[in-house]
């Protein structure tokens, strides 16, 4: 895995990029809601905060569309640039009048964060048989930041205020700009517009549907996300009429789960490439399952235990996604599948949300995890059980300029070659099935 960051320099310039960006997004927009609340003293006006930024998401299958359709290095580009200026806006806060600043910004947060245009253009990176170290790598720096950066972002304003904010804030999307500017990336054409907007729209979902890998691990993921919200609310109840502690704990809990999140990105990678994604993904759901179970208990060293095991088994799932789409996916239907996988999986995370906030004055928090702990064996079950036959790999332009040796280890996998551009409506969907409509998304 850190073979990758010494030999790939456009790698490990990209892999800069994305842990700086991660470090101010965090640090940034979870301070934002405080920054609310200190402006207008409503609970309610902070939470809005949080509601707009996932609003961006329902358009994510629309911009998706748009990423395979545009050059993307220069698409990114131009996002940070936008987001440095978008975010300096913040200085012109002074008082109640400016919150809608405060929610334009966050509403810009929403909508980077939902164009799935950088696991897209790493397809045209990254070599094939370096997809699982790339997704484990990425999601260890997302993790490692996210244990520090909101602490750091709200004492950056509690001691400083809220010019500073935005200030470290368009300086991590300067950087980016930068980073991105010195590497020279050959991409994949762009896909000509040679079918209806609609029908390329909703393209992603079709891909999808037609890969049965793909497919098992989408549904698998649903199935999941489904429940997995109730955690968000179960969580404040187990923390304080579980283990009897006050609100600050909570830090402990999602440092340790962090933690947890690290080891377990630096162990996924290596995982997928020997196992395939479907027994990685149903280690995952197992460790998890662990966890959840563990959290029943009202001792404090065995719930966090059970933090620690949610904790390292999410990564093994979000990076046998993430290899998948990337392997799986042609280039230029990666900004759609990887939109239509996350619109789908993000809607049932947030039902499940709306149903944890609504349940937990009815029903006991251990049912709540009960419920998460059955679904996530039932899930791992589910994925170990299945035999979908393995896609062929749809190279990129990565492969053709000089591809990665497969680790020896790895699960045999066919290449397919590239799509080209034209290919909007014939090309196979990597099944090994014949011509067919080309339907067309980890995370993260």
């Amino acid at each position: 895995m850190w073979r990758l960051l010494r030999t790939n320099r456009r790698f490990r310039r990209l892999f800069l990029s994305e842990a700086v960006t991660s470090f101010g997004e965090t640090a940034v927009y979870l301070s934002l809601a405080i920054w609310v609340k200190d402006l207008t003293g409503s609970d309610a006006a902070a939470g809005l905060v949080f509601l707009v930024i996932t609003v961006p998401g329902l358009a994510a299958p629309l911009l998706g569309h748009v990423v395979d359709r545009v050059r993307r290095r220069l698409l990114l580009l131009r996002m940070y640039l936008c987001m440095a200026v978008l975010v300096l806006m913040l200085l012109a806060v002074r008082g109640p009048g400016q919150v809608w600043i405060i929610y334009l910004v966050t509403l810009g947060y929403g909508v980077f964060s939902a164009t799935p245009v950088r696991p897209a253009l790493l397809k045209d990176v990254l070599p094939s048989a370096d997809a699982a170290a790339a997704r484990s790598l990425i999601i260890t720096v997302r993790e490692g930041v996210r244990i520090v950066s909101p602490a750091l972002g709200a004492g950056i304003y509690a001691l400083f205020g809220g010019n500073a904010l935005a200030v470290l804030g368009a300086g991590t999307f300067l950087v980016a700009v930068l980073l991105l500017a010195s590497i020279d990336i050959t991409e994949s054409d762009p896909e000509p517009a040679g079918e209806p907007f609609r029908t390329s729209v909703v393209a992603g979902f079709r891909f999808i549907r037609r890969v049965p890998l793909l497919l098992r691990l989408a549904l698998v993921t649903i199935t999941f996300m489904a429940v997995i919200g109730l955690l968000e609310t179960a969580v404040f109840a187990a923390n304080d009429k579980g283990l009897g502690q006050q609100a600050a704990f909570l830090g402990v809990i999602t440092s340790l789960q962090g933690g947890g999140s690290v080891l377990g990105g630096i162990l996924a990678g290596r995982i997928v490439q020997r196992s395939g994604e479907m027994r990685a993904s149903s280690a995952g759901y197992a460790l998890m399952a662990v966890g959840l179970l563990l959290c029943l208990f009202r001792e404090v060293p065995l719930f966090l235990a059970g933090v620690v095991f949610f904790g390292l088994g999410l990564p093994f799932v979000v990076v046998s996604l993430g290899t998948a789409l990337h392997l799986y996916t042609p280039s230029r239907m990666q900004g759609r599948v990887n939109a239509a996988f996350g619109s789908v999986t993000e809607a049932a995370q947030a039902m499940s949300i709306a149903a944890g906030a609504a349940l937990i004055g009815v029903i006991d928090y251990r049912v709540m995890y009960l419920v998460m702990a059955g679904t996530a064996v039932v899930c791992a079950v589910s994925n170990l059980a299945a035999r979908p036959p393995v896609p062929e790999v749809a190279t990129s332009v990565a492969d053709t300029d000089g591809p990665a040796a497969a680790p020896a280890d790895a699960p045999e996998r066919k290449p397919v070659p590239a799509a080209g551009p034209g290919t909007g409506t014939g090309a196979g969907t990597g099944t090994g099935t014949g011509p067919e409509n080309r339907a067309g998304d980890g995370a993260s």
